[in-house]
């Protein structure tokens, strides 16, 4: 990857080509129609899939943004995370990092921009928007009727109630992409897939990076020796990895902040990083005068068609679900469509959807973990295959980690899945396509794959659960009978 020029007038450029795209400030909002088939609140992932698809249907659709067309994934999420990884991982320097950071969030900002959409026959309004009636949404003095609604408002990040915290002003995933110098001492807390995917690509840039994780290790609902194998790249590339700490307070002194650990000790540094966990964007959208029903731990009570309590508002995505993935706020969004629009009967419950946090190497899941099945007393059988076993693993770099697969004990269903290791996220689809289609191990025996690839780690599963079935009594009669037949 080579290095992109980073000065201030490129930099400009680049934020308000980004800007102009996502709120443009010249904007302004149109009349409203008299009624809307669909009123879409947020323009984040699911509401951006929501509003085009039924605009393409022919509905007639409201959008509603009040921050930034395409949430988090696009502005302050994966979209900047993930380049700021691949960044640091080719060597460029810090600015130039950044700055590529700031280039492909513009040069896809358009695909989620006002003018794309309204282009569609979206009627797009920025500003915040509020819920005045069962029927009604105001966003300034302008008010939008609709027949149904979509509350899509997504998820911010979470500051934790940690005295001193909050006055220390740390930054966010909202605010770290809007650094102009690289840290010298980085401090994150919080240890699940953002504080680690940043905590790498800080220490790969060049900064002393620590990492400090109440939980007793790092990617609580990963599987921990997979996780494990994460927490030792990370120390590899000099992050220092504290866990089962907890940050009793934190003091601001001048530009340097202190953090008094629950062992005693102290840290400083100049940067201090939060990514321990997500608050749902509830806050002054007049759900009461809705009459829906929220808390806000679970966000909006949604039915598996994904209907609030009530039955002509819908919500989706991070606001309401159990993963917050761009992925599922998108897959989520889809059945919205066809729940809202065609009085149709799609669920989200029955949906397989992965995950996978993109440091080197990844870790990548789907499905139950082992935890959970003890948990739930179900019985299964488990079978793993090192990549580095590959002939693949040992003509390149890529022996690293491992694949394992869950099933129910007797049976080739799969239950869960996790990888680590290069592409983790790739190497996971045909395990996500066999859990959605609802097929077990059994159907790769037919599987031809080419070679060397990685890939083959599916057959060598699928072989191994082939050999479970051969019992002593099944082994014995084949011995006969390739014996009789010689």
């Amino acid at each position: 990857m080579n290095e992109a020029p980073a000065n201030g007038t490129d930099e400009l450029l680049l934020q308000q080509r980004w800007r102009d795209c996502v709120f443009p400030a010249d904007y302004r909002n149109p009349s409203p129609a008299p009624g809307y088939n669909l009123v879409v609140i947020g323009a984040g992932p699911a509401g951006l899939v929501t509003a085009i698809a039924a605009a393409g249907l022919g509905a007639k659709v409201a959008l509603v943004e009040r921050h930034a067309m395409g949430g988090d994934c696009l502005n302050v999420g994966c979209v900047p995370s993930k380049t700021l990884l691949a960044a640091a991982s080719s060597g460029m320097s810090f600015a130039a990092s950044m700055n590529r950071v700031r280039m492909v969030r513009a040069s896809i900002a358009p695909h989620d921009s006002v003018r794309r959409y309204s282009e569609a026959g979206v009627d797009v309004f920025l500003g915040a928007a509020r819920f005045t009636s069962p029927k009604t949404v105001q966003v300034g003095d302008l008010v939008l009727r609709g027949r149904k609604f979509v509350i899509a408002t997504g998820a911010r990040a979470a500051i934790p109630a940690i005295p001193g915290l909050a006055e220390s002003e740390p930054l966010t995933n909202e605010t770290i992409f809007e650094l102009q110098q690289p840290p010298g001492r980085l401090v994150v807390l919080g240890a699940g897939p953002i504080g680690c995917e940043l905590s790498q690509a800080f220490a790969r840039l060049g900064s002393r990076v620590t990492l400090v994780e109440v939980a007793a290790g790092i990617l609580a609902n990963d599987e921990p020796d997979a996780a494990a194998l994460v927490a030792a790249a990370l120390a590899a590339d000099g992050v220092q990895v504290l866990t089962g700490t907890k940050v009793e307070r934190v003091e601001r002194q001048g530009a340097q902040r202190r953090l008094t650990l629950s062992n005693g000790t102290q840290l400083e540094c100049d940067t201090l990083l939060v990514a321990a966990g997500r608050r749902r964007n509830l806050e002054d959208l007049g759900l009461e005068a809705a009459g829906v029903r929220f808390n806000a731990r679970d966000g909006i009570e949604v039915d598996a068609q994904l209907r609030s309590s009530v039955r002509h508002i819908f919500a989706a995505g991070d606001v309401c679900s159990r993963l917050q993935f761009t992925h599922s706020a998108d897959a989520q969004a889809r059945i919205v469509i066809r729940n809202a629009l065609f009085f149709g009967s799609a669920r989200a419950d029955g949906l397989v959807i992965p995950w996978c946090t993109y440091t080197k190497p990844e870790l990548a899941h789907v499905g139950a973990t082992r935890a959970q099945l003890d948990q739930a007393r179900t019985a299964y059988q488990a079978f793993r295959f090192p990549f580095g076993d590959l002939d693949r693993g040992r003509t390149d770099d890529g022996a690293d980690g491992f694949a394992e697969v869950l099933v129910a004990a007797g049976s080739d269903r799969i239950l869960g899945a996790t990888l680590v290791g290069k592409d983790a996220g790739e190497q996971i689809a045909p395990l996500v396509l066999l859990m959605t289609l609802r097929k077990g191990l059994a159907s790769l025996g037919s599987l031809v794959l080419p070679y060397p690839t990685r890939s083959e780690y599916l057959r060598r599963l699928a072989d191994a659960w082939n050999r479970t079935r051969l019992t002593p009594r099944a082994a014995a009669t084949l011995r006969w009978w390739l014996a009789k037949t010689r």
